[in-house]
């Protein structure tokens, strides 16, 4: 890479940067957001509270915040960011309001970018929304030559702008309110209570689920970056001698970023949207891998105590979730006994459960199960508690030390892997958790061919589609390399275009999932429809509402995480060309 690439490439880096930590800051603020808006006493004091964190969060050269005006269904200019291009953003918004952008604005419920009436610019459009009304609308101009925004700014935009119609509700209401008689100020404060426990509540739920967006969003990005880092490395070797002092340094960067890769996973996890296939999993050693975390963190003054069924066959799950499950029910049962000591008891072995056992009232279905038992001596539960226990959000644990999420997402883990999770408990005895999960089938399988470990070549020609550049000349060289011919195409317009005036020139088509304009998965179906049988691996660097198996459904061959290897996308490719 030359000097200007890595100028370029640094300042893409740095300016991506700057976007995720101002969204961040913006996450982190939501709160004292919420607060100060609360105590403005005018609808004007709300907006320019909003006005100073999307400036804050967003570079926009000018905005404008319009309230609505119920009496006449216009909308009044309230604030406006530099003043001196009022009339030109009043001229821009009465354009798009009379071309029905703002109608599709209120349909979405999100940010639009639109052309300015000349088309030489762009204008972000987003309106200020309650769930009943439209209180407002936000108008940015972005700034020369930009044409879009991350989706993490935007999303905490939408937040940032939530909260702003929340408040003017709030706000309308209480003036609407505040001149009545005494009976019903009694009735407006117990409201208002409810109101108030009701927001902490949202505002939550809205933290976790804008922290997991920016996770998500965070890790697709960083997919993208260490895609052509893995594969240009790669490159690198094999144009390098073996003897050569940088074929060493070479390999320590591809180390590297393979570890950033699992990291990614593991980010990519926490969002839940890994969207990795479930493989058969040994739960025997997941368990062995929690006791030595555990052996080295607990107290000295408990003891652990296990049994596991060595010969315990595998279930189809995910490892990862599986890990999470036992971590949890296992740190859960030490920190009940913290304070008086005992032991941890843990047991794994197989059950039959039977159609005329309790077991099968719970929902799951009758057949091998392993059972995974975690078992504490501590202060017990109530069964007032023990309702509870797996709703989101209810914890036992002081302010500060409990999200309440972790039974409810072990809960969840369980159920979607077909099995159910059950619990015992009295005051003053512990409690013990029974974890049920479905075996795999052990009938004796078709014994598959033996895969290769070294990468094939071949001679066909791929429709290659991928909106990154650096990416997609990357891909096309990796590809050219192992002897195929590419036809490479950053528009799915233009992928589609190109293979419906020949469908029968090209032997795959390998298609990245998150595009502009037209995504894989609309892409993927409308190539089938031209030609039923075209093998096509779709690539995605995070689950977009795609799983596996509605991939493989709708025809396509194979569902690809990114970032992929090359010895790992050769035989990938052979795999679907062979079978093909």
């Amino acid at each position: 890479m030359d000097l200007e690439k890595l100028l370029a490439r640094i300042e893409y880096l740095e300016n991506n940067r700057r976007y995720i930590q101002k969204a961040l800051d913006m996450v982190l603020s939501l709160g004292d957001f919420q607060e100060n808006i609360d105590k403005g006493d005018a609808p004007l004091t709300i907006l320019q509270q909003a006005e100073s964190r999307i400036r804050h969060l967003i570079p926009f050269e000018a905005n404008t915040l319009y309230l609505a005006d119920e009496d006449n269904s216009d909308f009044i200019p309230a604030v406006c960011i530099p003043s001196e291009l009022k009339h030109f953003l009043a001229d821009e918004v009465a354009h798009m309001i009379n071309q029905g952008f703002f109608a599709w604005a209120i349909r979405e419920r999100r940010g639009l970018t639109i052309d300015s009436k000349d088309h030489s610019r762009k204008f972000l459009l987003h309106v200020i929304a309650t769930y009943s009304r439209i209180r407002g609308m936000f108008v940015g101009l972005l700034p020369d030559q930009k044409q879009s925004l991350p989706d993490t700014s935007l999303t905490i935009l939408s937040i940032i702008l939530q909260n702003t119609a929340n408040a003017l509700e709030s706000l309308a209401f209480y003036n609407f309110l505040r001149n009545q008689n005494q009976i019903l100020e009694k009735r407006i404060e117990e409201r208002t209570k409810a109101l108030e426990d009701s927001n902490r509540q949202l505002q939550q739920v809205l933290k976790i689920q804008a922290i997991g967006t920016l996770a998500g969003g965070i890790a697709h990005d960083f997919n993208n970056i260490l895609f052509p880092i893995i594969g240009y490395t790669e490159l690198s070797l094999d144009e390098i001698p073996p003897a050569s002092p940088a074929q060493g340094f070479l390999e320590e960067v591809l180390k590297a970023a393979n570890r950033a890769k699992d990291l990614v996973q593991q980010i990519l996890t926490f969002s839940r949207q890994n969207g990795q296939e479930r493989k058969p999993v040994h739960v025997q050693h997941i368990v062995k891998e929690v006791l030595k975390l555990l052996r080295a963190s607990i107290p000295a003054n408990l003891e652990i105590i296990h049994r596991l069924d060595e010969d315990c066959g595998p279930i189809l799950g995910d490892a990862t979730q599986i890990h999470q499950v036992i971590m949890n029910l296992s740190t859960n049962a030490y920190h009940a006994m913290q304070e008086i000591g005992g032991a941890l008891d843990i047991s794994l072995t197989e059950v039959d459960i039977g159609y005329e056992e309790p077991i099968t009232g719970t929902g799951i279905k009758p057949g091998r199960h392993l059972r995974l038992t975690v078992k504490d001596v501590g202060h017990g539960m109530e069964p007032a508690v023990m309702e509870r226990i797996f709703e989101p959000y209810y914890t036992t644990k002081e302010p500060g030390k409990g999200t309440g999420l972790g039974l409810a997402v072990i809960h969840g883990i369980v159920k979607n892997h077909g099995g159910d999770i059950r619990v015992t408990s009295k005051p003053g005895e512990g409690t013990t958790f029974h974890v049920y999960l479905p075996l795999m089938d052990r009938s004796p399988a078709e014994p598959e061919a033996p895969v290769p470990n070294v990468a094939k070549s071949g001679n066909e020609h791929v429709l290659l589609v991928e909106d990154e550049k650096q990416v997609i000349d990357m891909e096309r060289q990796m590809l050219e390399r192992l002897g195929y011919r590419v036809t490479a195409r950053t528009s799915s317009h233009e992928a589609l275009a190109v293979f419906g005036a020949q469908p029968d020139n090209f032997d795959l088509v390998i298609t990245d999932m998150t595009m502009p304009h037209m995504t894989g998965e609309r892409l993927a179906r409308q190539l089938i429809e031209i030609r039923p049988n075209i093998p096509i691996i779709l690539c995605t660097g995070f689950n977009e509402g795609i799983t596996e198996d509605k991939a493989l459904a709708m025809g396509i061959r194979k569902f690809v995480m990114k970032p992929v290897v090359k010895n790992d996308l050769a035989l990938t490719i052979r795999a679907v060309l062979d079978r093909n």
